[in-house]
């Protein structure tokens, strides 16, 4: 069996091995000179050139400024030559960044200088002129919007970083500052409750709770069959069953009670 044919290693041309560390100076000089263009641009748009010049022509021609073929081609130039090139140059995210950020700069003016334009020829009773001009401007409008999408491609594909999401508490889950249970050592209740339970005889007990704070007494009697420490039924001097001087089937006189004549 004959072995297949091995291609042979490709390698750099000399050319390329002289220019390939150049890509990156080359990439920020495009950028720089698009933010010069925009620059002068943004000057004349406001500055008056002349006796004749009118906001409307000056929004005429610089909007060729803000989306004309500088504007287009040299920061779409830049970012290819910095992340399309084997290997990506050191600063391809940040040439890939002030790209992005001139196309949206010249999205605004150029946006501005089209509807000045337009009014402006439109007030001037310029239909004819207004509409081919418009035709030509949304032309140079899609060849923008093509290159300015591509580099926003490369910026969300390769270097945008999105946020985690922190994912929504379910209803009725722990929330921090509240506890899941009762005080340490507590059997149940409410976080920090007063849940009693009832003693024999109607009272509340006191010394161990189930759900209230640890070692706390319950209320005055506790232990009692239901009431005050010492009475059996009830307010001092009661007896079993009745309201104070009282007899368990009805109101009979005790000793030290005024007698009603």
């Amino acid at each position: 069996m004959t072995s297949p044919v091995e291609q042979p290693p490709t390698e750099p041309t000399p050319a390329r091995q002289v220019t390939g560390p150049l890509r990156e100076l080359v990439a920020l000089v495009l950028l720089g000179a698009n933010a010069v263009f925009l620059f002068v641009a943004l000057i004349r748009l406001v500055t008056p050139q002349g006796a004749y010049s009118t906001v409307t022509g000056r929004a005429g021609s610089a909007f060729f400024a803000f989306v004309g073929l500088e504007a287009i081609v040299l920061p779409l130039l830049a970012v290819l030559l910095a992340t399309h090139l084997a290997p990506v140059v050191g600063k391809a995210k940040l040439i890939t960044q002030v790209a992005l950020v001139e196309y949206a700069v010249s999205v605004v003016l150029g946006g501005l200088t089209l509807l000045i334009w337009t009014v402006g020829r439109l007030a001037e009773a310029q239909i004819f002129d207004a509409l081919t001009g418009v035709l030509v401007r949304a032309a140079w409008v899609a060849l923008f919007g093509a290159a300015a999408y591509v580099v926003w491609t490369v910026w969300r594909r390769l270097y945008h970083v999105p946020k985690p999401k922190q994912e929504p508490g379910l209803y009725g889950s722990p929330q921090q500052g509240w506890a899941p249970q009762g005080n340490p050592g507590q059997p149940g209740g409410y976080p920090g409750g007063w849940q009693q339970q009832p003693g024999p005889g109607g009272g509340w007990s006191g010394g161990e709770q189930s759900g209230g704070y640890p070692g706390q007494v319950g209320y005055p009697g506790a232990g009692q069959p239901g009431g005050y420490p010492g009475q059996p039924g009830g307010y001092p001097g009661s007896q079993p069953g009745g309201f104070p001087g009282g007899q368990p089937g009805g109101d009979q006189p005790q000793p030290g009670w005024p007698v009603a004549g």
